[in-house]
């Protein structure tokens, strides 16, 4: 994983108002996009963001042709003794067959970032505003973070059903995770549901208005997420979100 020189920018820490009690005793725990203490001068970025997604690559490790799923990835070294996120020019990503059935058991490698997505501020926010969630909730801290970064964009159409998590009842193989609902557009579907280890449905919910999130301990906990299906087969029918990996370094 070898740095981007210039890149090492420093995220502020806000509390992000919901107890983190809560996640550490359900495993789980949603935070409305409304809710997020964005501060102005941050919050201006999320345009640029947003549309991001609108050039994401068709996944080449869909099965049958498949194209319901577009993606690229993105790595970040998150370094916890002062705070400073470096992206890494690393782009790619393994599963163990056990973990992910639809797709694991091979090295693959997508699409980077855009620059500009790497340095994004509203990004670097997210990052380091969801990690220090987490290490508060499970009283965990490590000087060194591995973080994964994941832009999706499943499609559907008219002939097209888009499958968010093809590998079915899954968890992803890392310490934490987090969702981050970018938009959706003329479409049905995509519920979210969070499963404990035995498999027993804890709760269903749907990711609706922008940076609506997820915050999963994925050690414990498994989830799932229905399909998509469009509305109006004359438009466009998508959903966009933003996947964060947490796992110690260990470079």
């Amino acid at each position: 994983m070898m740095a981007m020189g210039n890149s090492t920018l420093k995220a502020k820490i806000f509390n992000l108002g919901i107890d983190p009690e809560e996640l550490m005793e359900k495993g789980y725990q949603f935070l409305s996009g409304s809710e997020w203490p964005v501060p102005a001068s941050i919050a201006r970025c999320w345009a640029a963001f947003a549309r991001s997604w609108n050039d994401l690559p068709q996944d080449p490790y869909l099965k049958d042709g498949a194209t319901f799923r577009q993606r690229r990835i993105g790595r970040f070294i998150f370094r916890d003794v002062n705070g400073h996120i470096d992206p890494t020019s690393c782009t790619q990503f393994f599963q163990s067959k056990a973990i992910n059935s639809y797709a694991g058991g091979v090295e693959r490698t997508f699409s980077p970032l855009h620059d500009v997505t790497y340095h994004n501020k509203l990004l670097h926010y997210i990052i380091a505003n969801s990690l220090e969630h987490f290490c508060s909730a499970f009283g965990v801290r490590n000087d060194c973070w591995d973080i994964t970064l994941h832009q999706f964009r499943i499609v559907a159409n008219g002939e097209v059903v888009g499958l968010p998590t093809p590998e079915g009842i899954h968890r992803d193989g890392h310490k934490f995770i987090s969702m981050h609902l970018i938009g959706r557009e003329n479409m049905t579907g995509g519920v979210s549901s969070i499963y404990n280890d035995a498999g027993d449905k804890q709760v269903e919910l749907t990711l609706q208005q922008p940076l609506d999130s997820l915050f999963v301990a994925d050690e414990w906990m498994k989830h799932g997420v229905t399909p998509i299906r469009v509305v109006d087969p004359g438009r466009p029918a998508y959903r966009d979100l933003l996947v964060i990996d947490y796992n110690f370094y260990e470079g």
